[in-house]
C-alpha cells in the first residue's frame, strides 16, 4: 500500500523497527484481524518480544531531546490523553482557562478534584497571570492553561512558570496547537522545557497521523513514571505503533533545517497575504485568523463561498475563519487562498 512505501523511505529507528518487524512476520495467527490486507504495517506486538522492544523508549527520548523536556510520552489518544492523564495526575483542584477544550473539563470529572476558571469568556487570547492570581483559592494546587489558544496567542509561559514554582502550584500547560513551536526564529519558543507538564499535538501541525501526540514533563523520574501510569489508564492497551512511527517521522523532520527554510518561505507568503486581508495581529505567523467583522462579511457565509471552491477551513465562529498552515504548505498554496478569498469576498459582498 502506499502508506507502506512512504514508510520505507523514512530512515528512523522506530519505522525502520516497524518495517522489519512487519517483513518477519510472515503467518500473522495474531491480532489486528485483517492480518495485514488493510496495511502491512498496523502491527501489534510480536510474541517473540521482538518488537516492540524498546523502540518506543529509545523514540520518546529522542523526542524529549529535540524538544528540551526531561520526558515524553507517546500517545495515540490525541492531546486529550495527555491533558486528562495530566490532570488525574495532579489529583488537584486548579486554575483553568474558561476557553479551555473540553479534555481538560473531563479530566476533572475523572480525578473528582474542582477546577476554578479564569479569563474572558469567548475570548481569543490566553489567561494571564494577573487572571490566574484573582482566581486563586487556598485549596487550589494547580494552573492550566492553554497556549497558543486557537487563534494563534501564546501565554506568559515564563512568567507563569515562575508564578506557579513560587506558590508550590504544578504548571500544566494544554499546548496542543504548538507542536511545531521552537523550530524556526519566526514562531514561539516550544512550552517543553517550560511547563512541568505539557501536551502537544503532532497531528495538528506536523505531519503526523491523527490521534498522534506527545506529552512533555519536567518532572522527577518517579513522579514521570507515575504520570505514565495515569497515560496507561487514559489510553490503550493496543496502541497504534503505526501512529507512533508517524510521531517519530514528524518531529524528526520538524528538527531538520529542511522545516526551518520552509517555515521562512512560508512567512513571506504569509506577510503578503496580511497585507491584502484583515487577519489578527496574534503571535503564531501559521496561524490565519481572518476578522470578518472588519472585512464586512459573515464568517459563514465566506466559509461556504470557499468550501464551493474546495477551500476548507480549520474554523468558523461568529467572528472569524481560521486556517492553519505548516511546514507541509508551500507559499503558492497560501496565494491560492489569497486568490479565493478575493474571489469569494466580491461574491458575496
Amino acid at each position: 500500500m502506499r502508506g507502506d512505501l512512504i514508510y520505507r523511505r523514512i530512515k528512523l529507528s522506530l519505522a525502520d523497527e516497524l518495517i522489519r518487524a512487519s517483513e518477519r512476520d510472515k503467518l500473522r495467527l495474531h491480532t489486528p484481524g485483517h492480518k495485514g490486507g488493510v496495511c502491512k504495517l498496523d502491527l501489534t506486538e510480536l510474541s517473540d518480544g521482538s518488537f516492540p522492544a524498546d523502540s518506543v523508549v529509545q523514540a520518546e527520548k529522542r523526542a524529549a531531546g529535540i524538544y528540551g523536556a526531561k520526558h515524553a510520552h507517546y500517545l495515540c489518544g490525541g492531546s486529550s490523553q495527555g491533558v486528562k492523564a495530566s490532570i488525574f495526575y495532579s489529583s488537584a483542584n486548579a486554575v483553568v482557562d474558561i476557553n479551555s477544550h473540553r479534555s481538560v473539563f473531563d479530566g476533572f470529572k475523572l480525578s473528582g478534584k474542582r477546577c476554578v476558571t479564569a479569563g474572558e469568556s469567548g475570548g481569543v487570547r490566553p489567561i494571564t497571570i494577573k487572571q490566574i492570581d484573582g482566581a486563586i483559592t487556598k485549596d487550589v494546587q494547580a494552573v492550566v492553561i492553554t497556549t497558543p489558544t486557537y487563534f494563534g496567542f501564546c501565554a506568559d509561559v515564563d512568567g507563569i512558570a515562575d508564578y506557579c514554582k513560587k506558590r508550590g502550584l504544578l504548571f500544566i500547560a494544554d499546548s496542543a496547537h504548538g507542536a511545531h513551536f521552537g523550530f524556526s526564529p519566526r514562531l514561539p519558543k516550544s512550552v517543553a522545557p517550560i511547563a512541568d507538564i505539557c501536551n502537544a499535538s503532532t497531528h495538528k501541525t506536523l505531519r503526523a497521523l491523527t490521534q498522534s501526540a506527545l506529552l512533555f514533563d519536567n518532572l522527577s523520574d518517579d513522579n514521570s513514571a507515575r504520570l505514565r501510569d495515569c497515560v496507561d489508564v487514559m489510553g490503550s492497551t493496543s496502541p497504534s505503533y503505526l501512529l507512533y512511527a508517524s510521531i517519530d517521522d514528524a518531529v524528526s523532520r520538524v528538527a531538520d533545517k529542511a522545516a526551518t527554510a520552509a517555515y521562512e518561505r512560508l512567512f513571506g507568503a504569509v506577510e503578503d497575504i496580511k497585507a491584502d486581508f484583515p487577519f489578527l495581529q496574534n503571535d503564531d505567523f501559521s496561524r490565519l485568523v481572518l476578522d470578518c467583522a472588519r472585512l464586512g462579511v459573515e464568517p459563514s457565509r465566506l466559509n461556504n463561498a470557499l468550501s464551493l471552491r474546495g477551500v476548507y477551513s480549520e474554523l468558523v465562529t461568529d467572528k472569524y475563519v481560521v486556517f492553519i498552515l505548516t511546514a507541509e504548505d508551500a507559499p503558492e498554496q497560501v496565494c491560492l487562498l489569497g486568490k479565493a478569498l478575493h474571489d469569494c469576498i466580491g461574491e458575496i459582498k
